[in-house]
């Protein structure tokens, strides 16, 4: 096979829809579970972002060989960037694209496809206030940066993620790492997850709560949820369940703030209102943080790509599917998931 069919494949593994119910055979039932076991073990052995080593590899031994080197280096270098990427693109459906194709999460889940009437919405944002008010106090910043409170995130995650891909809970790691302050936030975004090595980041410059907040978004992402609206979801009610009160903080913080965005401004202000203080500070040091470090010259146009990525993958309402999470975690709770 020529290397243009090889491209061509690539493109067509990436972009083509396979059925749900393959997608689901191969991905959850095979390659997710087999390749998690082995990313889940490097990630936690390595004190590092493995990620941005092998990328940083594959970028500057190149250059270097094509500024330094003869001829060859140069054919040689070409080839090796050209090799690398058709590699890349062969396994990103194997290793995370074909969390795209499965079947709805709602539909997984039994969940409603239909919005929530205003009366079950205020139920369950006054059930959210209530855990944010109740885990206010354990959650002191020091914990919430603390090892222990992201490998509990960790379990809680591949827990409810048992739950939805049919009882077998998947392997996580329990280290999420961390990047220099505003290496993602400069382009509006908080974390990434390698969709090779399953291997969840989270930029240095959040506040605790938030970057706790983003790590269970991510987790969720490494269980195999890849569309963002699921991401978001999952993490939020995973982190909502947990035992670990610090945990369970930073998610009530996430959705409560969604909530919050989503009402009237009259509406707003009281349920903001109702809040303990430590939540309200770390709402405002979460968004001072975006605000501090986002570049208004780079940020819109990787915004924009992005966005274009992810309605290449299925997600129609592109960046709007973050916000599409909170919903969707409500609609969770109200069948019952995570143990409400």
């Amino acid at each position: 096979m020529t290397r243009v069919a090889l491209w061509a494949l690539g493109l067509a593994l990436a972009l083509v829809p396979w059925p749900a119910a393959l997608a689901e055979r191969a991905y959850l039932g095979l390659l997710h579970p087999a390749w998690s076991a082995v990313t889940s073990r490097l990630v936690d052995a390595a004190g590092v972002s493995l990620s941005a080593l092998a990328g940083g590899a594959l970028v500057v031994l190149p250059l270097l060989a094509l500024l330094l080197g003869g001829r060859r280096a140069r054919r040689g270098a070409l080839r090796l960037w050209s090799g690398a990427a058709l590699t890349l693109l062969l396994l990103f459906p194997l290793a995370f694209g074909l969390g795209y194709r499965l079947a709805p999460l709602s539909e997984r889940a039994g969940a409603s496809d239909a919005a929530l009437d205003a009366e079950a919405r205020r139920a369950l944002a006054a059930e959210v206030l209530e855990r944010l008010t109740a885990a206010a106090p354990s959650a002191g910043s020091a914990g919430l940066a603390a090892p222990d409170a992201v490998a509990a995130a960790a379990r809680c995650v591949a827990d409810l993620a048992g739950e939805l891909h049919g009882g077998t809970a998947p392997a996580l790691p329990t280290r999420v790492k961390r990047l220099p302050p505003g290496t993602l936030l400069r382009f509006g975004f908080a974390g990434v997850v390698s969709p090779w090595l399953l291997e969840p980041h989270v930029d240095g410059g959040l506040p605790p709560a938030a970057a706790l907040a983003v790590t269970l978004h991510e987790l969720a992402h490494t269980a195999g949820f890849a569309p963002e609206a699921e991401a978001e979801a999952v993490g939020l009610v995973a982190g909502l369940a947990c035992a670990d009160e610090r945990v369970a903080y930073a998610a009530a913080l996430r959705l409560a703030s969604g909530l919050a965005a989503a009402l009237p401004a009259p509406e707003r202000a009281a349920y903001l209102d109702a809040w303990p203080p430590r939540a309200r500070h770390d709402q405002r040091a979460a968004a001072l943080a975006a605000a501090r470090f986002r570049s208004a010259a780079l940020a819109p146009s990787v915004e924009a790509a992005y966005d274009l990525y992810l309605r290449s993958q299925g997600e129609a309402a592109g960046l709007g599917e973050y916000d599409r999470g909170t919903d969707l975690a409500l609609r969770l709770l109200a069948v019952g998931l995570g143990g409400r």
